[in-house]
């Protein structure tokens, strides 16, 4: 008599399918994207893409009579005022995203061994990820701001002025019905 035992292994699929219909996105959006920055006509979700992808900005005349009244004086020549890439969501992400899915897949599987509500789970997966996220942003400091901007507004810290924007990440979780 022949025995033979077909045992697959589950457990992959399950997690890959755990997932399904549950998103988790971290950035500035809603609410908190559309209020506007201290002591600016810029809206925060504005102010973080800037320093998400940095920005050229041309200077103007006006712009330029403006920055002169606040005590920076542009060179005759300075056309424009580069802004550099400062990604505190891309950089947080990448420094810290396969340390969150690997821990979402480990918790994902003992949930699912323990019928822990799969929803709860997501939340805090989100929390920890608007934390770790939070503090890149608060400890990056490269490229550094200009002598002028540390100057005006008293701090070295690039992303950090009043700290609105960076108490603005957070993290949405869609779920498919």
């Amino acid at each position: 008599m022949d025995v033979s035992i077909n045992d697959k292994n589950n457990i992959p699929h399950i997690i890959k399918n755990l997932g399904n219909g549950l998103t988790l996105e971290l950035g500035i959006f809603g609410e908190n994207a559309n209020k506007v920055a201290s002591g600016s006509a810029i809206t925060i979700g504005s102010l973080a893409e800037v320093h998400e992808y940095g920005v050229s900005i041309k200077v103007t005349e006006s712009m330029r009579n403006y920055l002169h009244t606040q005590g920076i004086h542009l060179k005759k020549g300075t056309t424009h005022i580069n802004i550099p890439e400062r990604s505190f969501i891309r950089g947080g992400w990448n420094e810290h995203g396969k340390e969150i899915v690997e821990k979402l897949e480990n918790l994902f599987l003992q949930a699912f061994h323990r019928g822990v509500n799969f929803n709860k789970l997501a939340d805090e997966i989100g929390l920890e990820a608007k934390g770790k996220m939070h503090k890149y942003a608060l400890d990056l400091n490269k490229p550094p701001n200009s002598s002028g901007t540390i100057e005006q507004k008293g701090s070295s810290n690039p992303l950090v002025d009043t700290g609105r924007m960076v108490r603005a990440i957070d993290y949405n979780i869609t779920r498919k019905r």
